[in-house]
């Protein structure tokens, strides 16, 4: 089981050497000599890439991992799958004291929360929209101009690219309807 660390390459050189500090503490293996190495960052998915089974990705705070909670609980359950512990120095006062599973649980299942919330307005934002009269998606196209762009293209008078342009339509439009019998 190995220690990795991952420094956030932050612009203020002040916290990049508060999370050196800390990760040292932990005893953290891949560590930079100081703020000025970190510049040429090192990405986080290639710090992953390393780890193996049973390795300890660590962290002085979540926001080191510059994701929105959605991306966060994606990347947690990447970890867990592949059976990488995630440590997180820096939790907040509030929690300190619980393991760094729980907290990750934590996350996981206010990501979950914010998954059902965003649904939850989206389809609701849809239904409105329909209440209203708005429908989403492409719009329709009549019989009529499906026959002239079939009349069109069997009669070898235009390429589908004029035919689109004809018909008022996309390129991929008059294909579909080309092809269709």
């Amino acid at each position: 089981m190995r220690k990795i660390g991952y420094i956030y390459a932050s612009s203020d050189t002040q916290y990049v050497k508060e999370q050196i500090g800390a990760l040292k503490e932990l005893e953290v293996v891949n560590l930079p000599k100081d703020s000025s190495d970190v510049q040429t960052e090192v990405s986080l998915k290639q710090v992953v890439q390393s780890l193996e089974e049973g390795d300890q990705l660590v962290v002085y705070e979540l926001r080191c991992l510059g994701k929105s909670i959605i991306q966060l609980a994606d990347f947690l359950l990447e970890l867990k799958n592949s059976k990488i512990q995630l440590i997180v120095k820096e939790k907040g006062d509030a929690y300190q004291t619980i393991s760094d599973e729980a907290y990750v649980e934590m996350i996981l299942k206010i990501a979950e929360m914010e998954k059902l919330i965003i649904r939850e307005r989206t389809t609701r934002g849809l239904q409105e929209a329909r209440k209203n009269g708005r429908v989403g998606g492409r719009p329709k196209i009549s019989q009529e101009t499906i026959e002239q762009i079939r009349h069109l293209y069997n009669n070898n008078r235009y390429t589908l690219r004029q035919i689109a342009e004809e018909c008022n339509i996309s390129l991929g439009t008059a294909y579909k309807y080309v092809q269709e019998r």
